[in-house]
């Protein structure tokens, strides 16, 4: 989980960045970008899920690793046969928000001390993965610049982040969880009326797009 979460912060954070300062993205780093962020995103989550669940029962780590898979794979081809082309949200919940919390809340203090933990772990699991292919906005960061107050939450967020792994690390998983749960919850709120309009408008086109590519 500790991989994972530097995993984040070191590379995916970072390798856009890079690849601009140097002036070395080409479509090779395009494509091994895509294909790295779905193995972090959506096969390292399911790995670690199984492995909080399968001393509980082995079929039941089985199907939630299996689903979180399964989710995040077809939202990947979804992308790749009909592009939303959406710049101010994703289409659905994006793997790496879904992914940190599922890792997050299992390696997190709260995961210990809520009764049932397992299975409050197991119905949040079950309700990111159905987030993963449903047409409903969270906000991205491209489109439009973000209002101050937005900049200041995601700033927020590595501050703390990076603060607890370094001085709290007991609690850096929560702090994680808490994060992302708000941007799951909330992330649609800094989008203007018209702005959530033109989303469920363009849904509708997307969705009629993706079934023609079946």
């Amino acid at each position: 989980a500790y991989a994972f979460l530097l995993g984040y912060l070191l590379g995916d954070c970072l390798d856009g960045l890079v690849a601009r300062l140097t002036n070395t993205g080409n479509a090779f780093g395009k494509e091994f970008d895509s294909i790295s962020d779905h193995l972090a995103q959506c096969i390292a989550p399911a790995f670690i899920v199984f492995v909080g669940y399968k001393d509980l029962s082995y079929p039941l780590a089985a199907a939630l690793a299996s689903l979180l898979i399964i989710t995040g794979s077809i939202r990947h081809a979804r992308a790749g046969v009909a592009p939303v082309n959406f710049p101010l949200a994703y289409m659905g919940l994006p793997r790496t928000a879904s992914a940190f919390i599922i890792v997050s809340f299992l390696n997190s203090t709260l995961f210990i001390q809520v009764p049932g933990g397992r299975w409050v772990g197991a119905g949040l699991l079950v309700l990111l993965s159905i987030a993963h292919v449903l047409p409903l906005p969270f906000r991205a960061h491209r489109g439009r610049r973000l209002k101050p107050y937005v900049r200041v939450i995601v700033f927020s967020f590595f501050a703390t982040t990076i603060a607890a792994l370094f001085f709290f690390r007991e609690f850096v998983f929560d702090v994680t969880f808490a994060w992302l749960m708000a941007y799951t919850l909330g992330s649609w709120i800094p989008m203007e009326p018209e702005e959530r309009r033109a989303f469920f408008s363009r849904a509708k086109e997307w969705s009629i797009e993706v079934r023609r590519a079946r």
